[in-house]
């Protein structure tokens, strides 16, 4: 439950070969035609030119992000897919973030952070929220040009802001 670029690109890869592209350029095309046309998602939206490791060049938009996690929830993968991703204050890249917060255990969730000359460029979170009243929410909260990194605790710093957010929608939706 932690991030592991390889697989990523190995994922691209795969779904490629399993609609006939032998390429990284033809297993893109593939990609983004399912993203447009099979799961809804706005052309200008999102952005995904290399690879599918969340390099710092790929980028989408919250609303894209949120559409696609929707999408995914409706899928017979779903269930699996969300108790893959790590869990606030349990597991994985989210175990050490949000531990004394009612929302642990409640958010199912995959981090992304892009560093560049010691500078957080982003922090992003997404995934779903099991809120305290019952329903499923798919949610993303994105945040970009933090600034200086001096050390491993300013981003510790924005994982527990994150995790605040998260639980602020647990208690309130």
């Amino acid at each position: 439950k932690v991030s592991l670029n390889l697989g990523a690109n190995l994922s691209l890869m795969l779904f490629g070969l399993a609609h006939g592209e032998r390429t990284i350029d033809g297993a893109l095309a593939v990609e983004r035609r399912t993203l447009e046309d099979r799961m809804g998602l706005r052309a200008d939206a999102f952005d995904f030119p290399t690879n599918g490791s969340g390099s710092p060049d790929s980028q989408a938009t919250p609303r894209a992000t949120v559409q696609l996690l929707t999408e995914i929830a409706k899928s017979d993968v779903a269930q699996d897919y969300r108790v893959a991703l790590p869990i606030l204050g349990v597991d994985g890249s989210l175990a050490h973030s949000g531990g004394s917060l009612p929302a642990k255990g409640h958010v199912f969730a995959k981090t992304g952070t892009t560093l560049a000359d010691d500078q957080l460029k982003a922090q992003n979170l997404a995934g779903y929220i099991d809120a305290q009243s019952g329903r499923r929410l798919a949610f993303a909260v994105f945040l970009n040009d933090a600034g200086p990194v001096q050390s491993i605790s300013d981003i510790s710093e924005v994982f527990e802001d994150e995790a605040a957010i998260t639980n602020a929608i647990y208690e309130s939706s």
